[in-house]
């Protein structure tokens, strides 16, 4: 069923999601699962819409970029020295347990131990950008638990880019010596990355802003292209797009503007982010699932068990450890 004209395309894509959207709301559940819905029936499994799903990835790659730019915006620096410490405590401890389940469990399936790995590394990671979302919708994400949350995301997609060059150095046969460098290497590209964005901070942005700032459109147009200039460096740079956007946003929260740019892009941001989803939901093979429901099923209903647990432990220890913190810095 596919449409020659891109804009019929769009079109029907679109009342579909508002109708599997109303029809989500009116069953109480969040609004992501009836665009996730659409995606499916759109999708090969569906009615097979999507003749160029170029179109779509663009589009849920910039809603992406926005996403993260709008909660960099909401953590100045700040707040993230507060809860740094805290974000890589908890972060690197879910890593750790939820791989160690996800290894042996695969195992326990008679999986290969490198596709275990594999395994191990995907139970591991969550998704940031429905999680943010989540807690952008129900107005958490300037909470407590929701920096904290936020934080460990970020730490998450660091880690993944490491983990990504072991596993690539792993397969390729490569010796201890070249992984090392290969880490050391991403590490300083780091470094260099947020020190250039320091920089920019520094010495550019609030005179480049005192100058934007006197028309609004032309304000909000370059902080789009500011947050995707720095989704792409990151991508580039061999991080993810959701880092370099987040630091973008960052970068900007602590100038006087950022109300200002941040509820104007909240409506441009849901927009965009519709497409993430409905691509998400194009891209499941339902057939695809039946040869290894059980495991899938088995991994992860263990992940969700896990992390469940360990968020709720990890968070009483950042909240025993963040508190006294916080209020040593902000009461007189």
């Amino acid at each position: 069923m596919h449409f020659t004209d891109l804009f019929y395309e769009i079109s029907s894509i679109l009342i579909i999601a508002a109708v599997a959207g109303a029809i989500t709301v009116k069953l109480r559940q969040p609004l992501i699962v009836g665009f996730i819905v659409s995606g499916i029936l759109i999708g090969p499994s569906g009615l097979d819409i999507v003749a160029e799903p170029q179109q779509l990835d663009l589009l849920a790659e910039i809603g992406i970029a926005v996403l993260l730019f709008v909660v960099g915006l909401k953590l100045d620096p700040h707040l993230i020295q507060t809860t740094g410490r805290v974000a890589l405590a908890t972060g690197m401890g879910q890593i750790v347990f939820t791989s160690v389940l996800g290894f042996f469990l695969a195992l326990a399936f008679g999986i290969p131990v490198i596709d275990s790995v594999y395994v191990a590394v995907a139970m591991t990671f969550s998704s940031t950008i429905i999680i943010v979302k989540l807690l952008s919708d129900k107005k958490e994400i300037d909470s407590l638990h929701g920096r904290i949350a936020v934080g460990f995301l970020i730490v998450q997609d660091i880690v993944v880019v490491l983990v990504m060059i072991a596993l690539s150095a792993l397969g390729r046969g490569g010796s201890g010596g070249s992984l090392l460098e290969a880490m050391l290497f991403v590490f300083l590209k780091g470094i260099a990355f947020i020190g250039v964005i320091a920089l920019f901070m520094k010495f550019v942005l609030d005179r480049l802003f005192a100058h934007l700032a006197r028309s609004q459109e032309l304000m909000i147009t370059f902080a789009i292209a500011w947050a995707v200039l720095l989704a792409a460096c990151g991508d580039w740079l061999g991080f993810s797009k959701e880092v370099g956007a987040f630091l973008a946003g960052v970068a900007i929260a602590s100038t006087p503007y950022r109300e200002a740019i941040g509820s104007r892009l909240v409506p441009l941001r849901d927009f965009l982010l519709l497409f993430f989803f409905i691509n998400l939901g194009a891209q499941l093979d339902l057939s695809a699932l039946g040869a290894q429901a059980g495991v899938w099923l088995s991994t992860r209903m263990g992940a969700i068990f896990l992390k469940a647990l360990l968020s709720i432990v990890f968070f009483i220890l950042a909240a025993d450890y963040l508190l006294p913190l916080l209020q040593r810095q902000l009461l007189p």
